[in-house]
């Protein structure tokens, strides 16, 4: 049974992505409103040694070795991963045992600090998220640990950007009715144009949410918003790629409630996961949500499954 990694899952950013979670559940010094994971449990800006980082790269390089095809390493999960302070290591032991590219998704808070910034320097991609243009907004979305502010987070974008020599893709997640107004918009232009990342990605609220009255916004007026920030911005597609990462899973019941722990998945993810038939894997999400294991979230048209206790 792994206990650090999960997946690979298809990622709409990161093609097939394993999944590495080095923090426990909810560890993190947010507590977003849009957050599928559920609410932060303990908010913290305390980096720690977790684990032993040794297990986790053994653990890695296993599961790469393993599965059929792995686009990226990415280290994300449960909270948020530069709270590890042994990050940097296990990057850089997991770079010299394999090739796979390797991904760091984080909330941006501690780009501001030295020492997190040569943990991620042998990153291939670092993937940080910025969701506010005003300090307001920022406390309204992200419900930051006090003593976090959004100026800092921009200036450690910034200078994270001139050390940094891998790529920087950087997420905005837009909320209707919230940090989508005209002003709101053109505050974030401004900060973009500063802050010279590789790319720009739109996100809206698609997998569940940590507030039920977080919405979604419509892939036009996405698409309008990409246009108004120029060249490097892109909404992120659903994910598209064809064929599954397994063959088969033999134990893939047990493999999906693993990974619906960390993140909501549809009928489509699930199948590219397995490998297994949709018409087997629907009827066995059925019987997994009569007994109570699973339920299902819509989102729009889309169907999302998370486990009983998100």
């Amino acid at each position: 049974m792994r206990k650090f990694v999960f997946g690979p899952v298809p990622s709409r950013r990161l093609g097939f992505s394993l999944g590495v979670d080095i923090i426990p559940r909810k560890y993190c010094n947010f507590d977003c409103i849009y957050c599928q994971v559920g609410k932060t449990t303990e908010k913290n800006v305390a980096r720690r040694a977790f684990l032993e980082e040794k297990e986790v790269v053994n653990e890695v390089i296993a599961a790469v070795h393993a599965a059929d095809k792995v686009d990226f390493v990415t280290f994300s999960g449960s909270g948020e991963p530069t709270l590890n302070r042994n990050l940097g290591t296990m990057i850089r032991e997991i770079k010299n045992s394999i090739d796979t590219p390797i991904a760091v998704i984080t909330n941006s808070t501690l780009l501001s600090f030295e020492e997190v910034r040569d943990d991620l320097m042998d990153a291939d991609v670092v993937l940080p998220s910025l969701d506010a243009a005003s300090e307001q907004m920022f406390q309204r979305i992200n419900r930051p640990q006090p003593g976090i502010n959004l100026i800092e987070i921009i200036d450690g974008i910034k200078v994270f950007r001139k050390c940094y020599r891998g790529l920087i893709w950087l997420e905005i997640m837009l909320i209707k009715g919230m940090n989508d107004s005209s002003e709101d918009l053109r505050k974030m232009r401004d900060i973009l144009y500063d802050l010279n990342v590789d790319k720009i990605h739109l996100n809206t609220v698609t997998r569940p949410p940590c507030e039920s009255n977080t919405d979604r916004m419509e892939r036009e007026e996405l698409e309008q918003i990409r246009s108004f920030f120029g060249d490097k911005c892109e909404v992120i597609s659903p994910f598209e790629k064809d064929g599954s990462i397994h063959k088969h899973y033999e134990d893939w019941v047990e493999t999906l409630l693993d990974i619906l722990k960390r993140r909501a998945l549809t009928l489509r993810d699930i199948v590219a996961i397995t490998g297994v038939k949709s018409s087997v894997i629907k009827k066995t999400l059925r019987s997994m949500q009569r007994k109570g294991l699973i339920k299902d979230y819509y989102s729009g048209t889309e169907v999302y499954y998370i486990t009983a206790g998100s």
